[in-house]
């Protein structure tokens, strides 16, 4: 008794006969699906294949057709149709180790791919100083008026409102010891050595970081990104550089900036408390030394590289539409005001210990 035997017809493969542009778009199409009218189910054969948008929604349109069912490689589903793979069937729990793998590999991944962008920054903002092409004329002052100047309001505010706190919460207990006077010596060292760089890194991290990683993640969905390397232009020099030299230029007038505004939230305090004006003022010169207020100034440079090299990773990470903008928006404002605390701390035990 002879088995039947069932053979397995692989499922065809098709490729898109010619590239894709707006003017060949509409005759393209219609013989694209004149192929595949007699056909029951067809693979899209994209290797090699540039993904740019005329392809990506030539796909998407071949996708919609009914004439036949169409697939596309699972790897490129989120790409063109900005949407997560299928999962058919049940899925089968990933062991332990290697979801811990994963994510070990991952981190790796991004602290790899982080590392790139802050030493290519560093790179290319010092050879934009003998070579200037590709950038654009006035682009780094822009910049600078726009994460500086327009900065200074909710800076001095914030840091005005934060120095008049600690000073209040401090009075209160040197008081009950007769120790106000001592006060202009703790809001002096806490603002220039700590709270001054820290309070400003992480206001410009919730308000310049998260504009710039949209503006780059917008630019990286619309495909800006890839027009300009097909001008032969280094997106990341292009790109970072202004910002580079602008966040380099503002962000320790900034923090210098909020240091005053809290010394001056701590005078109103100590004036309130009988302290003489002049005195406050003259214990702080007094106490003061410039090795402080260098290092003050380090750790906002520090802060602002750190925050723009995180903003420019999460940008260039986007994929997807307009959501995906979004989150990378939110991760650079928390990955940022984490980061910035995590290198204040090590500054920290550098410094103090």
């Amino acid at each position: 008794m002879h088995g039947i035997v069932h053979r397995i017809v692989p499922m065809k493969s098709y490729r898109i006969p010619e590239k894709i542009t707006y003017e060949n778009y509409p005759d393209l199409l219609l013989r694209v699906l004149s192929d595949l009218r007699n056909e029951k189910e067809v693979t899209l054969d994209l290797d090699g294949v540039v993904l740019d948008s005329p392809t990506k929604a030539f796909v998407r349109r071949v996708l919609l057709s009914s004439l036949c069912h169409v697939r596309i490689p699972e790897y490129l589903v989120e790409h063109i149709c900005y949407r997560r793979p299928s999962t058919e069937g049940g899925t089968i729990p990933e062991p332990l180790l290697e979801r811990l793998g994963s994510i070990l590999y991952s981190i790796r991944d991004k602290v790899m791919f982080f590392a790139v962008i802050f030493v290519d920054m560093l790179y290319y903002a010092g050879q934009s100083l003998f070579d200037r092409r590709h950038l654009l004329r006035g682009a780094t002052t822009h910049n600078a008026y726009d994460i500086g100047y327009r900065a200074v309001p909710i800076v001095v505010l914030l840091s005005f409102l934060i120095g008049l706190t600690i000073s209040i919460q401090a009075a209160i207990q040197m008081a009950k010891l007769g120790g106000q006077n001592y006060l202009s010596t703790l809001i002096g060292i806490a603002m220039f050595t700590e709270l001054g760089p820290l309070v400003t890194a992480i206001i410009i991290a919730g308000r310049t970081g998260s504009a710039i990683a949209a503006e780059i993640g917008t630019m990286v969905v619309m495909e800006e990104v890839d027009a300009i390397k097909t001008m032969g232009i280094n997106p990341l020099k292009f790109m970072l550089v202004p910002k580079f030299w602008a966040f380099t230029l503002s962000m320790p007038i900034l923090t210098l900036i909020a240091c005053f505004a809290g010394i001056a939230g701590g005078l109103a305090v100590a004036v309130a408390y009988d302290v003489p004006a002049p005195a406050f003022i003259n214990q702080i010169i007094a106490i003061m030394k410039l090795k402080d207020i260098g290092w003050g100034a380090v750790k906002s440079l520090t802060f602002a590289w750190t925050i723009l090299a995180i903003a420019c990773y999460q940008g260039l990470h986007v994929r997807g539409g307009a959501d995906a903008v979004g989150r990378a928006t939110t991760d650079s404002v928390v990955v940022s005001i984490f980061t910035v605390i995590v290198v204040d701390a090590i500054y920290s035990l550098i410094l103090y210990t």
